[in-house]
């Protein structure tokens, strides 16, 4: 294994006055989009999903609504707490000041991929009932959930979502260490902080019930309600992207986000290396800088990274009452494929790690490591399927050539 290593940052304490930045409340985009439920005729799932499941939703979404028994996703981004309360209470899908959006079909829109912006619609009057939630990290980091859960309401462990902290290309920085993140993000201008990351108004983060602020934070040893900095008006990654990458000054410029959304914007911005608490050298997810196989998030090597809740109403079979969000569930775990919609292939397309390719696991965010060894593992098809990716994993087309181990999705893994 590749380990990037680094020397540390010196430590410092700075005194001046922070910069506080002052937001307008967002307003109310001006409606002219048509009814989510008029769109087609086929089955719909509301989904509410945070920021960094986007790209699984668009990718799945575009396979399904094109797929020989359609499906659409009409879907609204919220932070995992939000949602995840959305689903508690239960609430409906309204129209409000975060846009509701929907896979188109090909008929629909010839030109549009998974990168386009996804078109809006609007909810019905009173709303349309959520069928799927999609967080980002451990529920239990959101500490203002009721409790208990409505009986029909169900979590499923879905795919791994790895988080990190970007600073603009023109850095000099290459790491970071989780001291200098401590003091980086727990102190505001005038206290405690790390060079070079001294500038407040430089330094991006999200708002407390955001899953990239819940996991950074617990990386770090703060709680996300901790982290000082500046959250963009809209406390989206989107906006932690495009603000790091045109800072005026790259070396004090940071942010945290979602693997998934920097994998796709490294030609914007860089990803620090990450050195844990205790550990010796600083880690990429990856093996390397530029390549795209989350070994040391799978091997344990790299910490900041939870798995995704999936959220839905079940009945007394344990499935989801609505078949189509079963269907969804399935896909994504793998443990479904269709003729023409692998949800496997889709989650692994969008940057996540599915739990059938780690070899940790964890039971809070921060929380320790220990081995994992998945029922029916998927790494050695999951290497091969990434970008630049490659196995040592021999192929084979049934059990007999695999000695110990399982014929699966064409590679012979350990079971």
């Amino acid at each position: 294994m590749h380990i990037e290593e680094r020397r540390p940052i010196r430590l410092v304490f700075a005194t001046f006055t922070a910069l506080i930045g002052t937001f307008a409340t967002a307003a109310k985009p001006a409606r002219a989009a048509p009814a989510c439920t008029t769109l087609g005729t086929q089955p719909i799932v509301f989904i509410e999903a945070g920021d960094t499941q986007e790209p699984l939703v668009k990718r799945l979404g575009e396979r399904l609504v094109n797929a020989a028994s359609p499906v659409r996703i009409v879907y609204k981004n919220k932070r995992t707490c939000d949602l995840a309360l959305d689903m508690i209470t239960p609430n409906a899908m309204v129209n409000d000041s975060i846009p509701i959006k929907y896979i188109p079909s090909a008929a629909e829109d010839p030109a549009w991929t998974p990168r386009s912006p996804a078109p809006v619609c609007d909810a019905d009057v009173g709303g349309n009932v959520l069928g799927l939630g999609i967080g980002a990290t451990f529920l239990s980091s959101c500490t203002t959930l009721p409790t208990p859960r409505p009986v029909d309401l169900t979590e499923i462990k879905g795919p791994v979502q790895a988080y990190g902290f970007i600073a603009p290309l023109a850095s000099s920085q290459v790491a970071i260490t989780a001291e200098e993140g401590y003091f980086a993000y727990g102190f505001p201008g005038g206290t405690g902080q790390a060079i070079p990351w001294l500038d407040q108004g430089q330094r991006y983060s999200r708002g407390p019930t955001a899953s990239t602020a819940l996991t950074c934070a617990a990386a770090i040893g703060l709680k996300a309600s901790q982290l000082k900095g500046t959250v963009p008006t809209g406390n989206t990654s989107t906006e932690i992207l495009n603000a790091v990458a045109s800072s005026v000054a790259p070396e004090a410029a940071i942010g945290i986000m979602g693997t998934e959304i920097y994998d796709a914007a490294r030609d914007k911005v860089k990803l620090l290396a990450f050195k844990s608490f205790g550990q010796r050298y600083a880690y990429y997810p990856d093996k390397s800088a530029t390549s795209f196989d989350k070994q040391n998030v799978r091997d344990g090597h790299y910490l900041p990274w939870a798995p995704t809740p999936y959220l839905t109403r079940v009945g007394g079979n344990g499935k989801a009452v609505d078949l189509n969000v079963q269907r969804i569930v399935d896909l994504v775990l793998g443990a479904r494929v269709d003729a023409d919609v692998s949800g496997l292939d889709q989650v692994i397309a969008s940057g996540l790690v599915p739990e059938c390719a780690m070899g940790v696991q964890r039971s809070f965010d921060g929380g320790p490591l220990s081995l994992y060894a998945p029922p029916e593992s998927c790494a050695c098809y999951y290497e091969s399927k990434v970008p630049q990716g490659a196995t040592s994993c021999a192929t084979c087309s049934s059990d007999g050539v695999c000695g110990a181990g399982k014929c699966r999705r064409g590679f012979c893994e350990v079971q």
